[in-house]
């Protein structure tokens, strides 16, 4: 191979077909985790009227052979570099292109590509990692038909799979089996997948709504065949609601799942074939939580989603990412909330998009939902591709209404069946349902930012009515479309009006009468999130505080309540010294009488984030807030102890079930529980290790262990202690050890350093990583610790993972994006750091893009 040349900066203007396409394929694998070697065939066509070179690509390749229509190429007719292979004059307008390569699994440690897992080889290949396997024409818009042969040494690959229909299965010959898998459908290189090893295969039967029996396959590694039953109920679940709701069948007559214990992301949607990280379908009582269930549940609901929004309609370029995912995260959440409760789903939802994806859309990092460029495609996997594109869609749904909507999608999807797209044609299809044009909706896919609301308000007294005007004061060239769901209540907190206006442009103006006295009306805005923006704070205390018992939308007055609380703090800060909780003990008081639903209650209760705090503030003085949150749940533990004591006493007992009254018991029980622990007197921690000891599920284990660290009890070491002894030989379940133990308080780096030295942790496997060093990153009083010791720990682990795992260190160095809102010398110490690791030799193009971005803001 040639040296290696500068990475390349892909735009969306220079996107244009490819000159070739690949319709039919098929690869040979002869498997071995040391020398693998693979042989494409490829028919190979002419996508335009002029013949010209043929570029594949290729990365990390030992090029063997190549074929043109079945004759040796001769070395002059192409070149090869290390972005790939150039055929200089092809041969005509259709030939057969054979070519061969040989890799090397065991020591692909980045996880892209074929790379080995535990006693499995298994592929990622989204977005580029196809190219790693074989030289490619490894774009989302060329559609090909694979067959895929698979030989190997049954004593290591007893289990060999692809996507698609099994089409043979050979007796060993001579130490070796081969496998033929036939996908009938068209797909793009990104969505092969293939899998091999000593697995243990667990069945189950889905019958559609033709009547047709579905096989439901879900392949562990020895062990964990007893932990699969939530995943096969779930994955039922999500193909009858698809059904029910888009009336979506599954095509095929097999669907797989295989969890791999290494893998970069939550899970991939490949078709027929799905690889999931192992967290993501492993689950039992003893070893999940209640959050852990729901997220299998959302993710196995999202990874079957694809299969229609992505694999049947995928992607014409990488531009139009969050068209697929987007799309598919809102048909989860829309899942996820009809198996659930509608109101805490969507608080689950708004609280991740605040404290994840606005910091996102604020710091170095922001780009648009359809980005304009990228180096490297790794890193637009972002929470504003995947949430905020989703938001984008909630927007579309609720301008059309949900019946509009589902038509509208059924059109897309039958309209543009087996084909690459973009937003564009999704949108077109909506406003056809819609019957007419949605004016300025595009603009949220090009505009980056979160839209910042002011409201002004005036009393019209001629009219007797109040006037409220919403404002979008920074439209930019990308004015948006808006849904204001909206209601107004009198002083005494009665329901007046409530309504639902479609805001096109960066201005609208309520109006709402006022009562005989002129008092004015208290307003509730863009209720449930109708539309992903910031509004500034316009109402006072007691308007919040009216708000947050009154009203009727359970949403919108859990973050009512949110906001009585920072107000509390902004205030705090603002008058420096410690102002009176009296509004929000009054609210607590009042909720601890309503009847509310037990998971909805624990989630109201649920007091807000050192992070959440922060960010809603934008104050980044973390000590003295930290300082701030202790008092107030100090103040509220000693003012409501009894009722957190009947609380805890009334949901103690709980069988260990997914259902719906279980686990509010158990939420309701652990939130009592926290508030406790904060109580001066420390007389409250037995509570605490007794439930650890007896729990029967993991919601009730791991939860007092988190509080016992975060309160600094002396029963804190006991409780790790023996936590670990009873989950030390379950990788997963030592991952959230890992993440308890460094998630909150100060001066955890020689923790960190501590729990590297443990032998069940290894920079090799991404969750390990995510438990440890990510959890740690956004500890803000550890990792933006004032001496810059934080900032250096976390800098000199990304320089390790650079050559390990480029992905994941990217990933891990996304996290200093705040560094630039820090005080003192931080920003300064945080730009040394990354200078040094962007002058590392052998940077990798996903880490080099992200420091660099991040140098730029500092």
């Amino acid at each position: 191979m040639t040296s290696s040349s500068p990475s390349p900066v892909h735009t969306i203007e220079d996107y244009s077909p490819n000159l070739w396409l690949t319709p039919k394929v098929h690869l040979r694998f002869d498997l071995d985790p040391h020398l693998t070697v693979v042989r494409a065939d490829y028919d190979v066509q002419l996508n335009g009227k002029l013949l010209g070179p043929m570029f594949l690509h290729g990365e990390k390749l030992e090029f063997l052979s190549l074929r043109l229509n079945g004759a040796v190429a001769n070395p002059n007719e192409y070149k090869i570099t290390d972005l790939g292979l150039e055929i200089l004059q092809p041969p005509g307008e259709h030939f057969q292109l054979t070519i061969e390569n040989r890799i090397c699994p065991d020591e692909n440690t980045s996880l892209e590509g074929l790379y080995k897992s535990g006693s499995m080889l298994c592929t990622q290949n989204e977005p580029e990692g196809f190219r790693k396997i074989v030289y490619s024409v490894d774009r989302p818009d060329n559609m090909m038909r694979f067959t895929v042969t698979i030989s190997g040494d049954p004593t290591y690959f007893p289990v060999m799979l692809s996507n698609g229909n099994l089409i043979r299965e050979t007796v060993p010959v001579e130490g070796k089996k081969e496998v033929v898998w036939e996908d009938p459908y068209p797909k793009p290189s990104y969505l092969f997948a293939l899998v091999a090893g000593e697995l243990v295969e667990t069945k189950d039967q889905f019958l559609t709504q033709s009547g047709r029996n579905v096989t439901l396959k879900i392949f562990v590694e020895k062990g964990n065949e007893e932990k699969v039953g939530f995943a096969f109920d779930s994955l039922k679940k999500a193909m009858k609601w698809d059904e029910d709701t888009f009336g979506l069948e599954y095509d095929l007559d097999l669907f797989m799942i295989v969890a791999v214990e290494d893998f970069n992301m939550g899970a991939m949607e490949n078709k027929g074939l799905n690889l999931f990280n192992a967290k993501l379908v492993l689950a039992d009582k003893k070893s999940a939580t209640d959050e852990t269930f729901e997220s299998i549940m959302a993710v196995i609901g999202h990874e079957y989603f694809h299969n229609y929004t992505g694999n049947r309609v995928t992607l014409r370029n990488w531009f139009n990412l969050t068209l697929k995912e987007g799309l598919t995260v809102f048909r989860d959440q829309w899942f996820t909330e009809d198996m659930t409760d509608p109101h805490v789903k969507r608080i689950k939802d708004i609280l991740f998009l605040k404290e994840y994806q606005f910091p996102e859309d604020q710091g170095p990092m922001s780009h648009p939902i359809l980005p304009k460029s990228y180096t490297e495609m790794n890193n637009f996997y972002t929470v504003t591709v995947y949430e905020k594109g989703a938001e984008v869609i909630r927007l579309v749904s609720e301008i059309l209404g949900r019946e509009s909507f589902k038509k509208g999608l059924q059109l897309y999807l039958t309209r543009y069946d087996g084909q690459g797209v973009t937003f564009e044609e999704f949108v077109s299809s909506m406003e056809e349902a819609y019957g007419k044009p949605i004016p300025l909706l595009r603009n949220w896919y090009h505009r980056k930012g979160t839209p910042k609301i002011q409201i002004e308000e005036r009393f019209d007294s001629k009219e007797n009515e109040w006037e409220f005007t919403i404002t979008d004061p920074n439209p930019g060239e990308y004015p948006l479309v808006y849904v204001n769901s909206f209601a107004a209540f009198d002083p005494n907190g009665k329901l007046l009006v409530e309504e639902k206006r479609i805001q096109e442009g960066p201005k609208d103006i309520l109006r709402i009468p006022a009562s005989s006295e002129g008092e004015k009306p208290i307003l509730s805005l863009f209720r449930s999130l109708s539309s992903p923006v910031l509004v500034d704070n316009f109402l006072s205390k007691e308007e919040i505080r009216i708000l947050a018992e009154n009203e009727p939308d359970g949403v919108s007055r859990f973050f009512a309540f949110q906001n009585l609380i920072f107000s509390w703090f902004a205030e705090t800060l603002l008058e420096g010294d410690t102002v009176s909780l009296h509004e929000i003990l009054e609210v607590l008081k009042s909720s601890f009488q309503k009847p509310w639903d037990k998971t909805y209650f624990s989630f109201y209760l649920t007091f807000p984030s050192l992070g959440q705090i922060s960010e809603h503030l934008q104050s980044f003085d973390f000590v003295k807030l930290n300082q701030m949150r202790n008092h107030a749940l100090r103040t509220i533990s000693q003012t409501f102890t009894k009722e957190f004591q009947f609380l805890y006493e009334e949901n103690r007992k709980t069988i260990p079930t997914q259902t719906k009254e279980e686990i509010g018991k158990r939420r309701l029980k652990n939130v009592a529980l926290y508030y406790l622990l904060h109580d001066p007197s420390r007389g409250f921690e037995h509570l605490a290790v007794t439930q650890q000891r007896e729990a029967k599920h993991m919601s009730e284990e791991i939860s007092p262990l988190r509080y016992l660290i975060e309160v600094d009890s002396a029963e804190k070491e006991t409780a790790i202690s023996n936590f670990y002894d009873r989950w030390k030989h379950d990788a997963l379940v030592l991952d959230v050890w890992f993440a308890a133990q460094v998630a909150f308080g100060v001066n955890k780096r020689s923790v960190v350093e501590e729990l590297e030295s443990n032998p069940k942790f290894t920079q090799k496997n991404p969750n390990k990583v995510r438990s440890l060093y990510f959890s740690f990153a956004r500890n803000p009083l550890s990792f933006h610790e004032e001496t810059g010791s934080g900032y250096k720990l976390i800098a000199e682990r990304i320089k390790q993972l650079n050559g390990i795992n480029p992905q994941i260190a990217a990933g891990l160095a996304k996290l200093f994006s705040q560094a630039s809102k820090q005080k003192g010398n931080l920003p300064k110490i945080a730009k040394r750091e990354l200078e040094e690791i962007q002058n590392l030799p052998q940077i990798s193009k996903d880490l080099g893009e992200v420091v660099g971005k991040i140098i730029q803001s500092l």
